[in-house]
C-alpha cells in the first residue's frame, strides 16, 4: 500500500485534507489553497514568500503542476507554515475495505 503523504498543520485547523493522503497534484493543489485561503494570502504574497512565481502557484493550486518541483513546493509550504510528513497508512482491518483495495491495487 501507497503511504499517505499527510500535512500535520492541516489538521490542526481541521481542514478536509485531515484523512485524506495527498497523492496527486491534485490533491496537493487543494491542501495549499486551502491553507493559503485559511491564512487570508494572496496567491501574489504567498508566492512572494515562498519565493516562487505566481503563474508556478496558480498551477499548483488547480493541479495542473503534474511535475512541481519538490523544492518548490517545500518553500511554498513553509511560507504558509506548513510542513510534509510521509507515513504509513493505518492497517486497514475490514475486510471489505481490504477485499476493495486488494481489487484496485490488481487493476
Amino acid at each position: 500500500m501507497l503511504p499517505i503523504l499527510h500535512s500535520a498543520a492541516m489538521c490542526r485547523y481541521r481542514y478536509f485534507m485531515r484523512a485524506a493522503g495527498l497523492t496527486t497534484t491534485d490533491r496537493v493543489g487543494q491542501a495549499v489553497r486551502a491553507a493559503r485561503s485559511a491564512s487570508g494570502m494572496t496567491q501574489r504574497e504567498l508566492a512572494t514568500r515562498a519565493g516562487v512565481s505566481r503563474r508556478w502557484l496558480i498551477d499548483l493550486e488547480a493541479g495542473r503542476s503534474q511535475r512541481s518541483e519538490l523544492g518548490l513546493l517545500l518553500a511554498t509550504l513553509r511560507a504558509l507554515g506548513l510542513s510534509l510528513t510521509i507515513e504509513e497508512p493505518p492497517p486497514i482491518t475490514n475486510p471489505e475495505t481490504r477485499a476493495a483495495l486488494a481489487y484496485l491495487e490488481s487493476l
